[in-house]
This record gives C-alpha cells, sequence and structure tokens, in this order.
C-alpha cells in the first residue's frame, strides 16, 4: 500500500475533532483502501470499530434508518462507526445527525462518491456537524514515495515517472498495474463502469450520450477557456443543459475549473473559464490517445493539467482549500496560474512545457498587480507541487 499523505490528518481529526469525519472523492482512488487502514488502527489503539460498506445490502440495510432505537442496538459497543459510500443512504444527512446528537461517544467517518449527491444531502441537517476532506488519486509526490531519498536521485526517479503519469495518471489501481495495455483496459474500465455510471446514477442525467459527449469534448480542449455556446451548439443540447452537465462532471470529481482572476470580483461573473480534468488517465481514455508525450501536439496542455491538479492535492492532502485562477487582459496577455492562500501575499505564475522565458503576459501582470511571476518548467516542477 502506498501512503496517503492525507491519512494522518484525517485519523486525528476523527479523535479528537468531535464532528462527523467526511472523505469526498470519485470511485476507485481509494477511500475504501484509507477507511480500512484508519480501522485497523484504531483498532490497535483498543477501539471497538463498525465498518460498513453501503455497496453491499446487508450492510446499507443495517445503518439505513432514523429510529434511534435501531440505531442504539447497531452502535452500543461501537467506538468508532465507518460508512463507506454513504450516499446510497436513503438519508444520509438526517441518519448522521441522529448519531451526532445522540451518541456524543461514537466517533463517525463516512466517505462518499460525490460531493453533488452527498452534500446536497448533508448540508442542511449536519450545519456544524461535520468537516469534509477530499481525496484524490494518487499525487505526484506519493508516487515517488520520496522518504529519505537523496534530491538529485529523487529529481532523476520524477523525471523517469514524468511521461507515465502524464499518460495513464494515476489512480491507484492502474498506477500499480505492470504494462501499458493493463493501465488502458483499467481506465476504460473505470470509465464506463464507474465514472459514467456513478454520474448517471446519483444525478439522474436524462441524456446520457450527451453527458459522455460533452466530458469527450472537453477532453480536446483541457486548458483552453470554455465557450458554453459553442458546446450548446455543437452538441445540439441547450446551454442550460451545458452547464449543468459541467457542474456535475465537476461535482463529480472528473473536471474541475479555474476562473479568471480580477481584482474586482464582479468582472469575472459570467467570464469564460478552463476545465481541466482530475486525472490525465482518463482524460487520455476519453479521446484515445496513448502515444508518446514527445510526439504529442498537446504536450504543453498536458503539462499545464498536470501542474494546476498536482498543486490541488498538494493542499487538499494538508486539509485546505485554495482558489485557483488564471489571469487574461483585453488583450491577450496571460498568465497560467494565480493564487492567494489565506493570510498570504498573492501569487502567480506561468507554465512551461521545456525551456523557455516568462512571456511578455508575465511582464503585463507584474505590472499590473506588482506580483512577480514564477516560471514552472521541467527544472523546478518539484518544489511546486510537493
Amino acid at each position: 500500500m502506498i501512503p496517503r499523505l492525507i491519512e494522518n490528518l484525517i485519523f486525528s481529526s476523527l479523535k479528537s475533532s468531535g464532528k462527523i469525519i467526511l472523505v469526498l472523492g470519485a470511485r476507485q482512488v481509494g477511500k475504501t483502501t484509507l477507511a480500512k487502514d484508519i480501522s485497523k488502527r484504531l483498532e490497535g489503539e483498543g477501539k471497538r470499530v463498525l465498518y460498513l460498506n453501503c455497496d453491499l445490502a446487508e450492510d446499507n440495510a443495517a445503518v439505513n434508518t432514523n429510529s434511534k432505537a435501531i440505531l442504539e442496538r447497531l452502535l452500543s459497543e461501537v467506538d468508532v462507526l465507518l460508512i463507506d459510500e454513504a450516499q446510497w443512504l436513503d438519508n444520509p444527512g438526517l441518519t448522521l445527525k441522529i448519531i451526532y446528537d445522540n451518541f456524543p461517544k461514537v466517533r463517525v467517518l463516512a466517505t462518499g462518491s460525490s460531493s453533488f449527491d452527498l452534500k446536497n444531502k448533508l448540508s442542511d441537517p449536519l450545519t456544524g456537524r461535520y468537516l469534509d476532506f477530499t481525496l484524490y488519486p494518487f499525487s505526484f509526490t506519493e508516487a515517488l514515495q520520496a522518504g529519505d531519498t537523496h534530491e538529485v536521485i529523487l529529481k532523476n526517479e520524477a523525471d523517469a515517472l514524468l511521461p507515465q503519469v502524464m499518460l495513464y495518471g494515476l489512480y491507484p489501481e492502474v498506477y500499480l498495474s505492470n504494462t501499458p495495455e493493463q493501465k488502458q483496459s483499467l481506465l476504460e474500465r473505470i470509465v464506463e463502469s464507474y465514472l459514467f455510471k456513478d454520474i448517471l446514477a446519483f444525478a439522474r442525467v436524462k441524456n446520457s450520450q450527451a453527458i459522455k459527449d460533452l466530458t469527450k469534448a472537453l477532453a480536446y480542449q483541457i486548458g483552453s477557456e470554455v465557450n458554453e455556446n459553442e458546446l450548446s451548439n455543437r452538441l445540439k443540447i441547450d446551454r442550460k443543459t451545458v452547464v449543468s452537465y459541467l457542474d456535475i462532471l465537476e461535482k463529480s470529481y472528473v473536471v474541475v475549473s479555474a476562473h479568471p482572476y480580477s481584482k474586482n470580483p464582479r468582472r469575472e461573473i459570467g467570464s469564460r473559464y478552463k476545465i481541466y480534468f482530475v486525472d490525465l488517465g482518463i482524460r487520455n481514455s476519453l479521446i484515445g490517445d496513448f502515444n508518446s508525450i514527445d510526439l504529442r501536439a498537446d504536450a504543453g496542455f498536458l503539462w499545464e493539467n498536470f501542474l494546476f491538479v498536482e498543486r490541488k492535492k498538494r493542499f487538499a492532502n494538508q486539509g485546505k482549500s485554495i482558489e485557483s485562477n488564471f489571469w487574461r487582459s483585453y488583450s491577450g496577455a496571460e498568465v497560467d496560474y494565480i493564487e492567494k492562500p489565506i493570510n498570504e501575499e498573492l501569487k502567480a505564475f506561468e507554465f512551461k512545457y521545456g525551456t523557455g522565458l516568462l512571456s511578455k503576459g508575465s511582464k503585463s501582470f507584474t505590472s499590473e498587480y506588482g506580483t512577480t511571476v514564477q516560471l514552472i518548467n521541467q527544472e523546478n516542477y518539484l518544489d511546486f507541487i510537493r
């Protein structure tokens, strides 16, 4: 098992916060493995742990109730309750609220595969009662498993691993498989059997082909600004449906969006935004392209996507959320990545795959905002994502 960087944070929060702990993320990213590992650690400390997987009918039936009496029988000899895939409960928010309010000594960790479904059911009944964390596919740092490796050796290992990650992504099972053929087969299965299956089940999408076509269209334009009207015309669905499906894809952890940065937030409303894929293996599988990075015209976009998502993972693994933006002036000057961590100064970065100098756009941004743009390339990317 490759240790997850977020595990200790979740473990300590579960033991000490007194709140319900939610771990959200797509299927197949390792939520069950994480929950079971936490269960073993708790049992090693003498805690009585009940693990329930709501994918299983009998486990679901055991906890799928709003009856205090039934829950009291279930939890009479339990210190920690772990509920896997809690979105399958009829009313997970109310069930967890009853447990929280009536069994204060029972610690609860629940996982879910879609934030749009689970958070919708949880937000009102659990207000102020939970902490939530996002589990992504492996981060590049986790895959490296650096340990005490010398920096120079680590850089060599990272450079050797990078092309594989940019092609096949970092879903645990995919990353740990041995051959390109196995990786491609697993990615196809994840796309069809989990990704779209869950989207269609949770969101009750009326036009399943349309959301598949939309996802594929987005895969061809990572790093480019999304034009909702153009997508609507191309896919022959109305713009409101496009917007709705984009929201579903983001809340299902398929894609993540980046909005333009401005001194005046109101200027950002209605502005075009960019879409990146949470996992590049999923993206490449959707377009059926696993050719070598060195032979691809989209290498620069893959690089931009890789850095954007790895930066998100870096903060998520620290239990932090961060607003990630890009900047583009009316004259067309652009900076790839802007962020402003809480209580920190504005930071700006330009991504270049290979060599090169900062663009004129970076100089324009510095002139307007007084923030120096940092160049992130293949020489210094580890410092950016670790």
